[in-house]
């Protein structure tokens, strides 16, 4: 208990550095680039968005979206780069239809991945699941048939509770209660 506790401690610490140093990069950014970042302001929308949204553990939704998110703003950061970092090229380009289509369609296809790993991954652990389900009963199975039929973990008694030997196990199945070992 007293771990679980630690580690929360250390998580929240470890949140708040995060958050910290984000806010710090940010500010930087805004100082040294200020049209890089009004543009990344504006186009990393949909990050900020699975961030908020995305409860998971790990948050890995947030990290595929982010990624094809921040992919679809690079070739508009170069181009604000080749016109010298110049607030009137970011400006132009956030206010044209095509630059934000781009951005966004970009977030949308991390979305959809998301969406269709998540499928395929459950589904493979729904195969490998039943393949080893199926697996562990043939086992049984053997095992039934070279130790008897003791090995399953049930044991036949009347219903005194005496156990029956399975020489009398032929009874009828009112006359026989199971017991687990």
């Amino acid at each position: 208990m007293a771990k679980k506790k630690v580690s929360k401690v250390k998580q929240s610490k470890k949140k708040v550095f995060f958050i910290q140093a984000i806010i710090i990069v940010s500010l930087a950014l805004s100082i040294v680039f200020s049209s890089i970042f009004i543009f990344l302001v504006v186009g990393m929308l949909p990050s900020v968005v699975a961030w908020v949204a995305d409860k998971t553990k790990g948050k890995l939704r947030t990290m595929g979206v982010s990624a094809l998110n921040f992919a679809g703003c690079v070739p508009f950061l170069i181009e604000i780069g080749k016109a010298g970092f110049s607030l009137d090229t970011a400006l132009n380009l956030m206010m044209e239809p095509n630059t934000i289509i781009v951005v966004y369609t970009a977030a949308a296809m991390g979305y959809i991945i998301d969406w269709g790993m998540t499928g395929v991954v459950s589904s493979i652990m729904l195969q490998n699941s039943t393949a080893r389900i199926k697996d562990i009963e043939k086992r049984q199975g053997e095992f039934v048939k070279r130790w008897g039929s003791e090995v399953t973990g049930t044991i036949g008694a009347d219903k005194d509770g005496s156990l029956i030997e399975s020489s009398n196990q032929n009874k009828k199945n009112s006359d026989l209660v199971e017991v687990s070992g």
